[in-house]
C-alpha cells in the first residue's frame, strides 16, 4: 500500500494540522512539523524551499504558525543556514513577525545560537548580528543580544569584544526586555572574563536597571558582587 496522498499546498496543510495544536506544547508543535516534513518528502528539496516556507510561517499571526516556522529552520534547515540569511530574518524584525518574548527568545536561541555555533565564519557571522543593537524595535536589539549567550562563558577576546559593544549600545534603552537581556549577556560573559565585566559595569552603571544589574553579577564572587551593586546605587542615585 503506498504512502497516503498529502495535500498540494504544503503551507496549508501544516497550517491546517497547526490548528488542532492552538495552545500546545512546542514539543508537539515539532513533532507535528517533524511528521508534515517527512510527509511532504521536503529532504529530497533544497534548503532554500525550506527557508522560504519557514519565512512564509514566520509571518503568520498565531504564535503556533510561527514556532512551527521556527522549528524548520532548527530542525530541517539548520546546517544549511548562512550569514546570507540574516538580512531576511532582520526584516522579519522589521515587519514586526517577530514581536513577542517567547517567540523572540524562541528564535534567537534556536535559530541565530545555531548559526553562531559553527566555527567557520562565525566572525561574519557575529558582526552582522551586532548590528541589529542599532535596531529600532526592542525585539531585534534583544536577540542580538541573546544570540551571544552560549558563546560568551568561553572568553574569547574577539567575541566578548563584540558582546560588550552590544551591550553598551543596548543599555541606552529603558526598555525591561533590553536591559534584562543585557543584564543576562554580562553575566555570561562575566563566565569567561570577569575582569572586563568588571571594567565594563563600573563604566555603565549609570545606564544599568536594578535588575540588569543585579543579573549581571549574579555569577560573579560575592565580594566583587557586593562592591559593583553597591556601585551601581551611588552611579544610579546620581543626579543626571
Amino acid at each position: 500500500m503506498g504512502k497516503p496522498r498529502v495535500p498540494l499546498d504544503p503551507v496549508a496543510d501544516l497550517r491546517h494540522r497547526l490548528a488542532r495544536l492552538r495552545g500546545a506544547p512546542i514539543a508537539k508543535i515539532r513533532a507535528c512539523v517533524r511528521t508534515w516534513w517527512a510527509d511532504h518528502d521536503f529532504d529530497k528539496c533544497p534548503a532554500s524551499i525550506g527557508k522560504r516556507i519557514a519565512t512564509a510561517m514566520i509571518e503568520h499571526r498565531t504564535i503556533e504558525d510561527k514556532l512551527a516556522g521556527i522549528a524548520i529552520l532548527e530542525d530541517a534547515v539548520s546546517d544549511q543556514l548562512r550569514v546570507t540569511d540574516l538580512p531576511g530574518f532582520a526584516q522579519l524584525f522589521d515587519d514586526g513577525h517577530i514581536s513577542d518574548a517567547v517567540v523572540v527568545d524562541w528564535f534567537t536561541s534556536k535559530v541565530l545560537v545555531a548559526l553562531l555555533a559553527r566555527a567557520a565564519g562565525r566572525i561574519e557571522v557575529a558582526r552582522q548580528i551586532a548590528t541589529w543593537r542599532y535596531a529600532d524595535t526592542i525585539w531585534q536589539r534583544r536577540a542580538a543580544c541573546l544570540a551571544f549567550l552560549e558563546l560568551a562563558p568561553a572568553g574569547d577576546d574577539a567575541i566578548t569584544d563584540i558582546a560588550l559593544r552590544i551591550c553598551a549600545t543596548v543599555l541606552w534603552s529603558h526598555e525591561r526586555f533590553d536591559q534584562t537581556a543585557v543584564g543576562w549577556l554580562l553575566r555570561e560573559l562575566s563566565r569567561g572574563d570577569p575582569a572586563r565585566v568588571d571594567t565594563f559595569f563600573r563604566r555603565h552603571a549609570r545606564f544599568m536597571s536594578k535588575e540588569c544589574a543585579r543579573h549581571a553579577v549574579s555569577k560573579l564572587p560575592v565580594t566583587q558582587r557586593t562592591a559593583l551593586l553597591a556601585h551601581h546605587k551611588r552611579a544610579t542615585s546620581i543626579r543626571r
